[in-house]
């Protein structure tokens, strides 16, 4: 794990972890993730109407109480896959907060989202897609079209040409993060780590312009020695972090259901 980096630093979105989150270690180890994601959050004043609606794709129930109190968002909703019904409402998972949320309990490769068409000015699609078994395009075409007019997709996922994973090549182990079989045969392992490019493809084929674009070593120290060593040899230091960000803004319809970069 590494150190939160000073510039991602606010003790209020820290504060606000704590409170929902206490002592767990999987949000221990991924604060620096959180607290960077959070730094760049596109705010309410970016959009035209003055109820701003975000949807979480995939919640962990960290977004939507931060959005809503720091940000002052006027409702988010989220997707989840809990038995029974599609729509269900959820209570925000903090002592004595009894608002609720809009969860929808769906396929997110296979099912429409049950919501009409441009309701959200933004969608938060944070590490999910590398979990995506299947089809990952079925989802981002259905992010397009519940997001309104110039709306905006903030996406994160792990990076696999990472500093970090040129040094584990070069050391002759995978490049992967968390792709590994769990022992509990569980189906939370990462199927698909992707790159900078692949990213970008996909964003595009959806029907999104990028608006910032960018990689951080949000999950393990950073290895300049490596950056070094890959200049030296002529190959690109660009987008070596370990954590892909990009928010890009719905400029139109999907283009392409399947682009290249991703299937066969």
């Amino acid at each position: 794990m590494r150190d939160i980096d000073p510039d991602d630093m606010h003790p209020d979105f820290l504060k606000a972890i704590e409170k929902l989150c206490g002592n767990s270690d999987y949000v221990r180890g991924h604060l620096p993730r959180y607290m960077h994601t959070l730094r760049h959050m596109p705010t309410p004043s970016q959009f035209k109407d003055e109820q701003t609606r975000v949807l979480e794709i995939g919640t962990s129930f960290i977004f939507p109480p931060i959005l809503l109190d720091l940000f002052k968002y006027s409702k988010v909703d989220v997707t989840h896959f809990l038995p029974g019904d599609k729509r269900v409402e959820l209570q925000i998972p903090v002592p004595n907060d009894g608002r609720l949320l809009t969860a929808y309990n769906i396929n997110l490769e296979e099912e429409a989202l049950p919501v009409p068409d441009a309701q959200y000015d933004m969608v938060l699609f944070m590490e999910v897609i590398e979990h995506m078994e299947r089809d990952p395009m079925h989802i981002m075409c259905e992010i397009n079209r519940v997001l309104k007019d110039d709306g905006f997709i903030y996406i994160t996922t792990p990076n696999s040409t990472s500093g970090r994973n040129v040094v584990k090549i070069l050391n002759g182990f995978a490049p992967h993060f968390f792709m590994q079989y769990s022992k509990t045969k569980s189906l939370y392992r990462h199927n698909i780590e992707y790159d900078p490019r692949q990213v970008k493809a996909m964003l595009e084929a959806a029907g999104f312009r990028m608006l910032r674009f960018w990689t951080a070593d949000n999950f393990e120290p950073k290895v300049p020695e490596i950056l070094e060593k890959l200049e030296s040899w002529g190959y690109s230091t660009a987008n070596r972090g370990d954590n892909i960000l990009g928010i890009a803004q719905k400029v139109g319809p999907p283009k392409e259901r399947f682009p290249r970069e991703i299937y066969f």
